[in-house]
């Protein structure tokens, strides 16, 4: 049986929609071609001497899979699968004439519908691919039926019964299949996490994020928030530097033996933090934070470190304190908080060892070096290059910079003075969504400051860049308006006029994606094990097991509703069409069972073209009746008055 032409179009406008989201993500080269096959096969209903024969189609994919293997080499990644995949479409849809092979485009199409989800998961990509599910749903119907139109109300309603009856599986094997740990459904790729804060700190490294308004994690409050100023979202521990940059040094195991967690206080801050993937080790969490997450472990200088790089949507429940101090302090822990690299300028030595002479304690000495910074530094994002040995140029000669050329030049400052200091990298305010009633910490957010330990008070959090720029600290960076070249650019006023209608509707639609985030992509096997747990589910046989039972319940209660639908007895135009049907199956066919009466009259018209009038009066009047507000007897008698 062949391919209807209206099907073949209905393809080629599946396979573009599958190829569109793979346009910023795959080669040019790939997509190009993908549509250049597509655009072939359009061509063919028109010119069907264009239509290739197997000898040129056999090289073409032989070409086509050496040029993939050429570009990816061996690798069987995201990339390589998705690209062979848009080129392999667009081949079977030229190799296709039957039916058959309708089918297997149909099938090649529902695998190809995954793969925008290994780039991104974002919910309008999930609306879109379910709009082609549809469409591929009613692909498969209209090859099964043969119809000639696709525009075909009842075959649009049973594709979109179809549908409907998918949902609730779907839904439970959503809810109750076990999670792996890993992405939800994209494959590992570091390129595709969020840039932030890495393992390394040098003076220039989070200056460039200011310049990006991607999120970096969302944070729900479970009480009042604490005010702008007090929102530091601690990171990595930075304790190692070489002279030019801190380094951060994985947690050995001691580090967790000696950890411990603080008592819980009336002042404790809770809340729920969403993190989106940055491929790192650790977690983030506001201050101090008071105990890890299932999911964490925590650190005796209070990081938050993960067991795997964290490559997918994670949610947890934390608690934190504003009020708590860590007064430990090892012979190790001081030992590393007081080293020097060697090649250290003598004029920053100079200067520390000034302040020690003329300071009565250490806390004074604190207060000498902000003062200093207050005085003679400026705050920007397009600071000079500081060369070989950042430190001192950027004290005695530049005096311009971000938050860690402050940082690293405070902290080595520090530790000459024999004050132990340490990095801290993370992030620092966030963005308020009142219509989600969350905040949004953005990569523009991202800061470093320092921690010093006065022997009367333990580790006091210092951040130098609130002396020079109390304006960062109070307010966040806005990078719609920031330029790399340009001064800062603070969000300070709300917004107003349009500019506040344009504002609301993007916290709309930004609560919509931390919904969908959190319920969705954050549904890992720690959240899954939670919310199962209140329902007497523990492990995942329990998982299995109910898994089981509902489907099977569930695929009951399906077919006894077709199977009722089926028994139910027909209304009396339905009775005379079916008996019409049966009366003249010799002469015009046997009516099939997904025909719809339009093709059926159209086929009785097309072996009787002398009963032309009479079929097209009897087909308008019997959809009419079905579909309109027609006599019912009108058609009945119609019925009954044909002959042959």
């Amino acid at each position: 049986m062949l391919i209807k032409p209206n099907l073949i179009k209905l393809l080629i406008a599946i396979g573009v929609l599958l190829i569109v989201p793979h346009i910023a993500s795959l080669p040019t080269s790939f997509i190009l071609i993908a549509f250049t096959l597509l655009v072939w096969r359009a061509l063919t209903l028109w010119i069907p001497k264009t239509l290739p024969n197997k000898w040129l189609l056999l090289p073409l994919a032989i070409g086509l899979g050496f040029f993939v293997l050429k570009t990816y080499g061996m690798s069987l990644g995201r990339d390589a699968s998705s690209s062979l995949l848009i080129l392999l479409m667009g081949l079977k849809l030229l190799e296709s004439r039957t039916a058959r092979d309708a089918q297997a485009v149909i099938y090649m199409s529902f695998f190809i519908l995954i793969t925008p989800f290994l780039f991104e998961q974002q919910i309008t990509i999930a609306l879109y691919a379910l709009f082609i599910f549809y469409l591929l749903l009613l692909a498969l119907v209209i090859n099964n039926t043969q119809s000639e139109s696709l525009i075909n109300p009842p075959l649009l309603r049973l594709s979109g019964f179809v549908l409907l009856q998918s949902l609730p599986l779907m839904l439970i094997f959503f809810v109750l299949f076990p999670r792996m740990v890993g992405p939800l459904w994209a494959m590992p790729d570091e390129q595709s996490a969020i840039s932030g804060i890495s393992n390394t700190i040098n003076p220039g490294s989070v200056s460039n994020l200011a310049l990006s308004d991607e999120t970096a994690f969302r944070v729900r409050f479970n009480s009042p928030a604490p005010p702008q100023k007090d929102l530091y979202w601690r990171g990595p521990v930075f304790w190692e530097t070489n002279g030019q940059s801190w380094t951060l040094t994985p947690p050995k195991q001691d580090s967790f033996k000696q950890a411990t967690p603080l008592a819980e206080k009336k002042s404790d801050i809770h809340y729920t933090l969403m993190m989106e993937p940055h491929h790192q080790f650790w977690l983030y969490a506001l201050d101090i934070p008071a105990s890890a997450p299932k999911t964490a472990r925590l650190t005796h200088d209070h990081q938050l470190v993960l067991a795997n790089k964290l490559s997918r949507n994670i949610s947890f429940d934390i608690r934190s304190t504003t009020q708590e101090v860590i007064t430990k302090l090892s012979d190790n822990d001081l030992k590393r908080a007081l080293k020097v690299p060697d090649n250290i300028d003598p004029r920053t030595f100079a200067l520390a060892n000034s302040w020690v002479k003329t300071s009565p304690d250490k806390s004074a000495i604190v207060k000498r070096a902000l003062l200093f910074f207050n005085n003679e530094f400026y705050y920007t994002l397009k600071p000079p290059s500081l060369g070989k040995n950042p430190v001192a140029k950027f004290l005695f000669e530049t005096k311009r910079g971000f938050c860690g050329h402050f940082a690293t030049s405070f902290a080595t400052l520090m530790r000459i003075a024999g004050i132990p200091t340490r990095l801290i990298g993370g992030y620092q305010g966030g963005v308020y969504n009142k219509v989600g009633d969350f905040y949004n910490i953005r990569q523009a957010d991202a800061h470093v400051w320092t921690e010093v330990w006065l022997a009367d008070k333990g580790w006091l959090r210092v951040d130098p860049t609130a002396a020079i720029a109390p304006n960062r600290i109070e307010h966040s960076i806005d990078p719609s308006l920031q330029r790399i070249n340009s001064d800062i650019n603070f969000l300070l006023n709300p917004p107003e006029g349009i500019h506040e209608w344009i504002q609301q509707i993007k916290w709309g639609i930004n609560s919509f994606d931390y919904y969908w985030q959190n319920a969705v992509l954050a549904y890992g096997p720690e959240k899954q094990l939670n919310f199962l747990s209140g329902f007497g589910i523990l492990d995942w046989v329990d998982m299995v097991k109910w898994l089981a039972i509902l489907s099977v319940l569930t695929l009951i209660i399906f077919l006894s509703v077709i199977l009722i639908r089926q028994n139910q007895t027909h209304d009396p135009v339905q009775k005379a069409y079916l008996a019409f049907c049966k009366k003249y199956a010799k002469k015009f066919g046997v009516h099939l069972p997904h025909e719809t009466a339009t093709d059926y009259f159209n086929r009785a018209i097309k072996n009787y073209p002398e009963k032309t009038e009479q079929l097209k009066t009897l087909k308008t009047l019997y959809l009419n009746t079905r579909y309109g507000k027609a006599a019912e007897q009108v058609f009945i008698q119609g019925v009954k008055h044909f002959k042959l």
